[in-house]
């Protein structure tokens, strides 16, 4: 099982319009009910990081 899941933003979470896809959403939700930590690992300021993931994620 993993505990922690590092994802960079572009080109890896996000597609060329700056979206998660519904394949990456579910994956997503589906390491986080076994119980993994996801964090973002971007050369992208904080800001910049948060305002995408609202974005496409919602929250």
């Amino acid at each position: 099982m993993y505990k922690l899941v590092a994802i960079d933003l572009d080109g890896t979470l996000l597609n060329s319009y700056g979206e998660i896809s519904q394949k990456n959403k579910d994956a997503i939700k589906k390491a986080i009910k076994k119980g993994a930590k996801i964090v973002i690992a971007s050369r992208k300021n904080a800001f910049s990081r948060k305002k995408h993931c609202k974005r496409s994620w919602g929250k």
